[in-house]
């Protein structure tokens, strides 16, 4: 009972999160996710909660989408998910709490740096295809593609809306089909479709609960805050894999 009870507050938060950001639901609750199950059932868990997030900010947001950019990174993200998918089968724990600690590294190492570099130069579309194919990968794997995209909108300069738009828009499609693969090859257990079909709506709540709370709050104060809750979830990531 209190397990579920952890589960449920922490996709409750994972939406708001996410809600308030445009990114950072299933950054932030997966790592957290690994205290009460095994690593891979997280992932697994993470991509059906998660992709009830995308589909609720993707609904708010789609009139902000830029069509050209969001076909060429749907369709390369599409083509990173088998390769994805491959990796989750055969790695280790170990492999995989270490591979999602380092991209949460390597994203807060990012939004330290981001900042300074925005408007020093803008990078091309053409560059959504190679990055949507390691967000495809990343998704698959970890259920963590969200950060690449994240750079990419920086360095296109894009409007908070397009980035929510674009973002959840692309990993709502992205995560549907990556559910039918996962379904197919028999990774969702009773236990997990148990969990999930109360943290769904719990999530789904978070997002809610967070369009009037954005509206008041300081952006720059809330996102400090969130990117030290991710720190610290990458810390306990690298712990977690240390001991597996």
């Amino acid at each position: 009972m209190l397990t579920a009870l952890y589960i449920n507050v922490v996709w409750f938060l994972g939406g708001f999160i996410n809600g308030v950001t445009s990114f950072g639901g299933n950054l932030f609750a997966v790592p957290l996710m690994t205290l009460a199950m095994d690593a891979k059932d997280a992932i697994v868990l993470g991509c059906i909660v998660g992709t009830a997030i995308t589909v609720t900010i993707a609904f708010f947001y789609h009139r902000d989408l830029p069509k050209l950019e969001f076909s060429l990174a749907f369709v390369s993200g599409l083509a990173g998910i088998p390769i994805g998918m491959a990796v989750l089968r055969v790695a280790p724990v170990k492999v995989i709490l270490l591979t999602c600690g380092v991209i949460l590294a390597l994203f807060l190492l990012w939004q330290a740096v981001s900042g300074r570099m925005r408007g020093v130069f803008r990078i091309p579309v053409w560059t959504i295809v190679p990055l949507g194919v390691i967000s495809g990968i990343l998704l698959s794997s970890t259920s963590m593609g969200g950060p690449v995209l994240v750079m990419y909108a920086v360095m296109r300069g894009w409007s908070k809306e397009t980035t929510l738009s674009v973002l959840n828009t692309m990993a709502a499609l992205s995560m549907v089909c990556l559910a039918v693969v996962q379904w197919r090859n028999g990774l969702y257990t009773p236990q997990i479709l148990h969990y999930a079909v109360w943290a769904v709506p719990c999530t789904v709540v978070g997002v809610l609960a967070s369009i009037p709370v954005i509206r008041r709050i300081n952006p720059g104060i809330f996102r400090r805050l969130v990117l030290a809750m991710l720190a610290v979830s990458a810390a306990m990531l690298f712990v977690r894999a240390f001991q597996a």
